[in-house]
């Protein structure tokens, strides 16, 4: 994700290859402020600040199980330095990837450099209005770069050495990745921003297909809203990866 900050440059992607540039409204939407993310087919809203309705708060049957091989939750490494808060984006964090080379461009004066973009590493060009951020676009990068990862369903296990990111989208504006760690929640690194585990919402994100990603209501400085969900994807966590950042 590249979420809208003072600068411009850090709300954009990579590339794409398919040219519609109208919204899809068959594709599965993000939740609301007021959704329980327990299931979608409950219309009970939230209970105070938690993620589930009050029915929901203490138990929920439906669970993403863990495959063991989940990063730790650990928002203090990406967030207390400055070098790398500034130069990792979503794209990064949930691939859980530190890179020095993207520290090494940096320097406490200037750290406006390009992020880590789906589909650089396998040669694709860049995001335009005539390659735009969808869900099949953003998808063929990430297969072209990774052709190892696997889609799969909120309830399913991710296989050994692996584990679960989900994509979401802004339809032809932005992108963004959140993971899955290893305490069952979800967590995401807005752009140059700090890591959270909070939705837009600020309620703890257990299932990102339900939760709030709606920052036009809750960010005056923003008029990104993340309303499409892609897929949960299940990404090498003990083999290398390939990712690139713009030059």
């Amino acid at each position: 994700m590249n979420l809208k900050k003072t600068r411009k440059r850090k709300q954009k992607g990579g590339k794409t290859f398919f040219t519609s540039t109208t919204k899809n409204t068959s594709l599965q939407k993000t939740g609301n402020k007021n959704q329980c993310q327990c299931s979608s087919s409950c219309m009970r809203k939230c209970f105070g600040t938690t993620s589930f309705c009050e029915m929901h708060q203490d138990k929920c049957s439906r669970v993403s199980p863990l495959s063991g091989y989940e990063p730790d939750y650990n928002p203090d490494l990406w967030n207390k330095h400055f070098k790398i808060k500034e130069t990792h984006n979503c794209f990064a964090y949930s691939f859980n990837i530190n890179d020095n080379k993207q520290i090494a461009k940096c320097n406490n004066s200037n750290c406006d450099i390009p992020f880590h973009q789906p589909g650089l590493a396998s040669g694709y060009p860049n995001f335009s209005s005539k390659l735009p951020k969808t869900c099949p676009n953003i998808m063929a990068r990430l297969f072209g770069d990774n052709p190892f990862i696997k889609m799969v369903t909120f309830k399913e296990k991710c296989p050994t050495e692996t584990s679960k990111i989900a994509l979401i989208v802004d339809q032809n504006e932005d992108y963004h990745f959140v993971r899955q760690d290893s305490n069952g929640l979800w967590s995401h690194k807005p752009g140059a921003r700090k890591v959270t585990n909070r939705d837009a919402s600020s309620r703890l994100i257990y299932d990102p297909a339900l939760a709030d990603f709606n920052y036009k209501e809750t960010n005056k400085n923003s008029d990104l809203n993340y309303d499409i969900f892609c897929s949960y994807m299940c990404v090498p966590r003990t083999s290398q990866v390939k990712l690139k950042a713009n030059e």
